[in-house]
């Protein structure tokens, strides 16, 4: 089977949230430096930062997909927590809240973490490090029954009824080196969780996200195609199947990794409804795991669903600014909608090559 090379122009939407940053107050020494090798580079830890506040209770789940692994649990709440009068909750409200720092960069939330903020509310920040690889989920809400954050659809039901519905949340797959910030508030009518992508210089850009799709009620898994996302980059190669919840698998991209990766590949090429979104620097593009790939996929049929879309392109069509880092989040969100317009668009003719 040859790949079909694909470039599509797709205009995806960027959300441009803001979140609101003080100097750090308790100091751990965890500031990754810089990787001398790929596979050194592939472990360095993930870091979330959980802008938090009183009354509100951010949750951050890890680990909760590994085959016999402990699920990893970080809870961050304000010291009004736990306060079962509206007194001793005030009394907790009138102390600080301390900031846990593990070296990410200060950044616009951080330095204007106490800018607007209501009466009690003492704003603070949590840092936590993350393996890298791993499927992580953040949940919040307020804290106590006379405040929830609920969906729509969960309006007019009892107050008991609605002190288990859980806040809003959102999920994505940690990537080596990369720091997170996420935040949960309200404009007075709405309210929702938020989740940015840290830059070295303290800036930051909305964290991208894949359309998850729905299980099924009967089995509990996802039916139909089941499309594998892959970023090559020199040194490495990330993938994962993409809508649905799994870790993200690192590779360093040489040969002594070869073998074993191109026996992953022909077990993934074989299972009912795979397909592939191959993001790599460019369509001739070599490497020795970017060879193996294309080794097995030359001995599928010639039908099968795979396409290869340059970075460039990507990055083109994501008009994703020169000093923004690529990340295999923004390769799962674009691969979702150049796969759409692939499989389901096969133009006759379509050019093919590798």
């Amino acid at each position: 089977m040859t790949l079909r090379v694909a470039a599509f122009v797709l205009c995806l939407a960027l959300s441009a949230t803001a979140l609101a940053d003080s100097a750090p107050v308790v100091a751990a020494p965890d500031a990754a430096g810089p990787a001398p090798s790929s596979a050194t580079a592939l472990q360095q830890q993930a870091r979330v930062r959980l802008f938090g506040s009183n009354l509100v209770r951010l949750s951050l789940r890890a680990n909760a997909l590994e085959q016999g692994g402990k699920a990893e649990m970080v809870s961050v709440e304000g010291r009004s927590a736990g306060s079962v009068t509206p007194i001793g909750a005030l009394f907790s409200m009138a102390r600080k809240n301390d900031n846990v720092t593990i070296g990410m960069p200060a950044s616009f939330a951080t330095r204007t973490l106490n800018e607007n903020t209501r009466f009690g509310a003492k704003p603070f920040y949590h840092e936590v490090a993350v393996e890298p690889g791993q499927h992580v989920t953040i949940s919040a809400n307020f804290e106590g029954p006379n405040r929830r954050c609920i969906p729509v659809a969960a309006a007019g039901q009892s107050r008991d009824a609605l002190r288990y519905i859980g806040g809003p949340s959102v999920s994505f797959t940690a990537e080596p080196g990369t720091d997170y910030e996420v935040s949960f508030g309200t404009d007075g009518q709405g309210c929702g969780i938020t989740a940015r992508q840290l830059l070295a210089d303290g800036g930051s850009t909305p964290l991208r996200g894949e359309r998850q799709r729905q299980r099924s009620p009967q089995t509990g898994k996802v039916d139909g195609a089941h499309l594998y996302t892959f970023l090559f980059r020199p040194g490495s190669v990330y993938y994962r199947v993409t809508g649905e919840s799994a870790n993200l698998e690192l590779q360093p991209d040489a040969a002594a990794h070869a073998d074993a990766f191109e026996g992953a590949m022909r077990e993934i090429a074989t299972r009912p409804g795979t397909q592939m979104c191959i993001v790599a620097p460019g369509f001739d593009y070599k490497s020795p795991l970017f060879d193996r790939l294309k080794r097995v996929l030359d001995e599928q049929a010639k039908d099968f669903p795979a396409i290869v879309e340059p970075i460039d392109s990507m990055r083109t069509a994501q008009q994703t600014e020169e000093h923004v880092p690529t990340t295999f989040m923004a390769a799962a969100e674009y691969c979702q909608v150049a796969a759409l317009v692939a499989f389901l668009r096969k133009e006759p003719g379509a050019a093919e090559g590798l």
